[in-house]
């Protein structure tokens, strides 16, 4: 308690209540943490009677299961034709960029996905085959977030509910607050995409799906109404297209390795 010109004060962190009403509200909010996110998957009604029929006819409306297996044999990472023939296993439990590929085409892929968290590992996965199921992709990084964002200011970051957040999370480059991981997104650009197909992204963000359309090879438009966030996109899809023309090795290349899982195996 401090003394000024006959007024007492009280020194409080940043973003404490002071007032009566926030202080008797202090402690609640607007959002749970988001730990487990739908996605769906969609199609027209069939105009031609059968599934077969309308692929032959339209070129859409079918999955691509071959491409988007997981793995049956190594829990590392990706294997046979879900990695282009790239794989993280050595074959001795090690890791290795573009070591031999499995012969295993992988297993069917689920619909259900996973970032390696420790909940999932422990209340979700068989503690005997760890992953093998599912398709595995971390959080996006800070790196991955930030890509393509070289040389811009980092400002605060907004919380779920819009509101910007006095502590607990530094400035960033890339303040989105939902930044979907770029793998997770090509996964899902694989899956339903036919060849030469083309990617429509209504609510782009930050532009993560654009990224993993210019590294899945497809085309990609993208729609988004904040005038930031269509900025951030714009820079990091045009630094995702300059890095295809110089690295095309990266298309159809899963590179991810998840390491976080890999520890808790």
């Amino acid at each position: 308690m401090k003394r000024s010109m006959g007024q007492h004060y009280e020194r409080r962190p940043k973003g404490a209540a002071v007032f009566d009403d926030a202080i008797q509200w202090s402690g609640w909010g607007t959002a749970l943490k988001p730990a487990h996110e739908p996605i769906a998957i969609a199609r027209k009604p069939l105009s031609e009677g059968s599934v077969s029929r309308n692929v032959l006819k339209h070129g859409t409306g079918a999955i691509n299961i071959d491409a988007c297996r997981v793995d049956a044999d190594k829990p590392t990472g990706w294997g046979g034709k879900a990695a282009g023939g790239n794989t993280w296993h050595d074959g001795n439990c090690g890791l290795g960029h573009n070591g031999p590929p499995t012969d295993s085409e992988g297993r069917w892929p689920a619909n259900v996905l996973h970032d390696g968290s420790l909940e999932v590992v422990e209340c979700v996965l068989p503690a005997d085959r760890p992953a093998l199921r599912f398709f595995y992709s971390a959080k996006a990084s800070r790196e991955e977030r930030e890509f393509g964002m070289a040389g811009c200011e980092a400002i605060a970051m907004p919380s779920l509910n819009g509101s910007f957040q006095e502590r607990g999370c530094p400035p960033a480059k890339n303040h989105h607050p939902t930044v979907k991981p770029i793998d997770l997104m090509r996964w899902l650009i694989r899956l339903v995409t036919p060849p030469r197909g083309q990617v429509l992204d209504p609510f782009m963000g930050s532009g993560s799906t654009g990224i993993a359309a210019v590294r899945e090879g497809v085309r990609f438009i993208g729609c988004e109404l904040g005038e930031d966030y269509f900025d951030i996109a714009c820079r990091r899809i045009e630094a995702a297209v300059r890095e295809a023309e110089t690295q095309p090795d990266l298309v159809h290349a899963i590179e991810r390795v998840p390491a976080r899982q890999l520890a808790l195996i």
